[in-house]
């Protein structure tokens, strides 16, 4: 049985190149950049980078997610693990069918104690949730609401 891919990869690796971009902009382009003598211009610039490049991590730390049977295949960066679905303790997220999707585990994987990852797109209302989180819950034998 082949792996159903749960991630969307090339939204995944668009967010790891676009964060790679902006880190390396903000790295040769801050420095360069004559802000004037006011402080509180600078104190909210610092504060907007800073957001926008914690940001960037975020994005950065996304996961590939596949589903094979009683398992999920994750990988990061070639790097792939098998975790059994009954060790997933929550699945959270995924509204409006784009946002991430994090699923928390019950102990620590060789990726930690959770991962994020971008669903394969859906159109859906910004209110509702991406069907594969339901979908996830029903597979881990989770309740609705955890």
């Amino acid at each position: 049985m082949v792996p159903r891919k749960l991630s969307s990869s090339p939204q995944t690796w668009f967010h790891r190149i676009s964060s790679i971009a902006v880190i390396g902009l903000a790295a040769f382009w801050f420095p360069r950049f004559l802000l004037p003598a006011n402080s509180t211009f600078k104190v909210l610039v610092a504060f907007l980078i800073g957001s926008f490049l914690y940001a960037c991590i975020q994005a950065f730390r996304f996961k590939t997610v596949e589903l094979d049977g009683n398992d999920l295949l994750i990988s990061n960066f070639g790097e792939q693990i098998r975790v059994p679905l009954d060790t997933v303790s929550a699945v959270k997220g995924g509204l409006g069918g784009k946002n991430p999707i994090k699923l928390e585990f019950r102990s620590a994987t060789e990726l930690g104690e959770s991962i994020r990852f971008v669903p394969m797109p859906v159109s859906l209302w910004s209110w509702q949730r991406h069907p594969l989180v339901k979908e996830l819950r029903d597979l881990a034998k989770l309740d609705p609401e955890t």
